[in-house]
């Protein structure tokens, strides 16, 4: 039967259902996450390395005591764990006040949205993840420890302890590592930036100012199925908010753009004959009342609008849109023909078209073209859900108490909500956009802040480990441009290679994210100077600062401390 009538099924989990639009951006902001969480741990790492060096003399003594292997491995995994546990702690207070900042940018609005929540479940799993990340954390610091000579340790004064080759490579490893990833954190912010800004540029194909819009549910068992009370208590409503001062127009549909609903029905022409294999097409069927037209300002190209006399005459007509005509009369000629809804084939159920309108984006502003909308008159449509468009010439959020008494006082038993004009309709509609690229931004600036830290505490520890050396030559003659170029040129050197390994995962990020971004290569040159230019310009005063910190390195102070 539904294969007659020209549909396909689809079976899916009610879950499912609802994600799946907004899946490819969960699985992006938790991509992010899980790099931001990277980031922070190899940054700890290399503070918590750096913390281990200085305190390679009190190991070796530890270890030339008596104490053993699995002794110095607990102790660092215990100082580790309590660092990272109470780093969580403080970490479910931000996740508390992250949970209403999703609500700032508009989460509930998203599939299943209004459940986010942050509740001792989530807490636990927070707690519980922060063990797990002090344990991996402390085995490279045990690494360290264990692996440092103890006779060269113990002959080693307490200026910052000594280090290994390997170690120094690691910890350099660290802070390149560091730099890529904070690099296409914000090469891919940047990338959901710009496909924002194309999105928000698209024209929704009708004017979206001074229209407020709502939504009512007629009670089945007062209006019930080809009553007459249907048309007549919509038309009663309508001709009261034309009264009113300052409305330009107004009508009702079953569904306006943009609301979330976008779910079709089979229209085909007179005659049409689908393809071998080809099922029929489904396009938007609303049906509507008054100057719905005209309230949305939605552009007629051929023929006429539908009119409320419409709902009462013999004559089935119908307006189809731009897309609609198009497909089926690429040449024109659409004014006159008739069509079907859904499996009727009976032809005194045609509906004769007498007007064309301009294409709506229906469901999303990115919809493809070629959709297809029919609008019938309400009367046959069998619809309880009705929405309510009104042009006026104050702002719409001024009208809305107007509005509610209105319906009231048309029949008490009816309630109007969802109240919020189309310029917020656009805007909610966004939400699934505007919300990543904002989080995946604030990730980002996070990510370079950390790296910064990073490549500073790193030079500056190098400055420190060698703090005799540089008075040694400064002792000598050595000029303190050389000394501050020789600090710089190793930062630029980390610089330069985090840059490179970001660059190759940008440009994969962005081959990832082809399913999200809008109207954006996936290679774009300009983001990917913009973010190497943010990039190097923080890290570069990140050098400078331990690199100067080298240049004032007083001869004297240096070698007698030594």
């Amino acid at each position: 039967m539904m294969a007659e009538a020209g549909f396909r099924s689809l079976v899916l989990s009610l879950h499912s259902d609802h994600v799946r639009s907004v899946r490819p951006t969960l699985l992006l902001m938790q991509t992010g996450v899980f790099f931001l969480l990277l980031i922070g741990a190899v940054n700890l790492v290399n503070l918590l390395m750096i913390r281990a060096s200085g305190r390679a003399k009190e190991m070796a003594i530890r270890q030339s005591m008596g104490a053993s292997r699995r002794h110095v491995v607990n102790q660092v995994m215990t100082e580790t764990v309590l660092l990272t546990l109470a780093g969580g702690l403080l970490g479910l207070v931000v996740g508390a006040w992250g949970i209403r900042l999703l609500e700032v940018l508009g989460a509930d609005h998203l599939p299943l949205g209004a459940h986010i929540s942050f509740d001792g479940w989530l807490a636990s799993i927070g707690l519980v993840g922060a063990v797990v990340l002090g344990i991996l954390i402390a085995v490279p610091i045990a690494w360290f420890n264990l692996s440092s000579h103890l006779a060269t340790a113990l002959q080693s004064e307490s200026r910052t302890g000594t280090i290994s080759r390997a170690a120094q490579r690691l910890r350099h490893g660290f802070i390149v590592a560091q730099i890529a990833l904070a690099f296409v954190l914000l090469a891919g912010a940047a990338l959901l930036g710009l496909s924002l800004k194309k999105v928000m540029a698209l024209s929704p194909g009708f004017r979206a100012d001074h229209v407020l819009t709502g939504q009512f549910t007629l009670p089945f068992g007062k209006y019930p199925d080809e009553s007459s009370d249907r048309v007549a208590v919509l038309e009663r409503l309508l001709e009261a908010i034309g009264r009113q001062p300052g409305v330009a127009a107004a009508g009702t549909i079953t569904n306006v753009p943009l609301s979330g609903d976008n779910g079709k029905t089979a229209i085909t022409p007179k005659g049409y004959v689908p393809q071998a294999g080809e099922s029929l097409h489904g396009h938007y069927s609303y049906g509507v009342t008054g100057d719905y037209f005209t309230a949305l300002g939605i552009p007629l190209r051929e023929g006429r609008f539908l009119t409320s006399a419409d709902s009462h005459r013999a004559e089935r007509v119908c307006v189809v849109d731009e897309d609609f005509a198009r497909r089926y009369w690429p040449k024109g000629g659409a004014l006159g023909q008739r069509v079907f809804q859904g499996n009727d084939s009976d032809d005194a159920k045609l509906f004769t078209i007498v007007g064309v309108v301009g294409a709506v984006k229906q469901a999303e502003l990115t919809e493809p073209q070629g959709q297809g909308a029919v609008y019938l008159p309400f009367h046959y449509r069998d619809a309880w859900n009705i929405f309510v468009a009104t042009r006026t010439s104050q702002r719409p959020e001024a009208f809305a108490d107007s509005l509610r008494k209105l319906v009231r006082a048309t029949d008490p038993e009816l309630a109007i909500d969802d109240l919020r004009s189309m310029d917020t309709r656009i805007a909610d509609s966004l939400v699934a956009r505007r919300s990543p690229a904002m989080l995946t931004g604030i990730f980002a600036t996070v990510a370079l802040l950390l790296a910064a830290i990073g490549i500073y505490g790193v030079l500056s520890y190098v400055v420190a480990q060698r703090r005799r050396e540089i008075g040694i030559r400064m002792a000598i003659g050595a000029q303190k441009k050389q000394i501050g170029a020789q600090f710089l040129s190793l930062g630029l050197r980390l610089l330069g290679a985090g840059t490179i390994l970001g660059l190759i995962g940008a440009w994969l990020a962005g081959r990832a994210m082809r399913s999200v971004l809008f109207d954006i290569p996936t290679l774009h040159l300009v983001t990917l100077f913009g973010t190497a230019l943010v990039v190097s310009t923080v890290s570069l005063v990140a050098c400078l600062i331990p690199a100067r910190r080298a240049t004032k390195v007083d001869p004297m102070i240096a070698l007698r401390a030594e």
